[in-house]
This record gives C-alpha cells, sequence and structure tokens, in this order.
C-alpha cells in the first residue's frame, strides 16, 4: 500500500509504503514533530516500521527520522549519493 501525508507548514511530503501481506512498512522522509501522526497512520493500517528513509538531507528530516527510530526500533537510511556520513 502507499499513502502520501503532506506537513502543511513546510509543504513537505512523507509517504508510508506498506506490505499489507507481512505487515512490514517504510517510511520516506518523515518530518519533525510528526511522528505521532505517521505513528497513528501506521497503527491503523497495522503495520510495524522496518525502516525509515531519507531522499535528501534537511534537519527536520533527519531529526523525524530518529524520533521515529527511537520509538519504533527502526532502522534508518540514506542514498549514498546524498552525501552524507
Amino acid at each position: 500500500m502507499f499513502r502520501q501525508l503532506l506537513h502543511e507548514p513546510s509543504h513537505t511530503y512523507t509517504y508510508i509504503l506498506g506490505d499489507l501481506a507481512t505487515g512490514r512498512a517504510v517510511l520516506i522522509d518523515p518530518v519533525l514533530d510528526m511522528e505521532d501522526r505517521d505513528l497513528q497512520i501506521l497503527a491503523e493500517l497495522g503495520l510495524e516500521l522496518d525502516t525509515v528513509l531519507e531522499t535528501h538531507v534537511h534537519a527536520d528530516h533527519v531529526t523525524g527520522a530518529w524520533l521515529m527510530q527511537q520509538a519504533t526500533k527502526s532502522k534508518i537510511g540514506m542514498l549514498k549519493a546524498s552525501g552524507a556520513k
């Protein structure tokens, strides 16, 4: 399944990709302070967060990923091309 979420104040999109058969999900580009919304949607969909992916680097996304990792013990992934270390 695919869900697109919008954080209107920053005009930032976050995406949830989920496999309903396995109950596993990937969260792409989470926004700081939206972890409660994202966790609620994952729970409503019956999905367990496996990985948070960052497609680009902004302070709000990195911090959002860390908060999701702390809440769910998920992994964080980033594109090698981003130059992040």
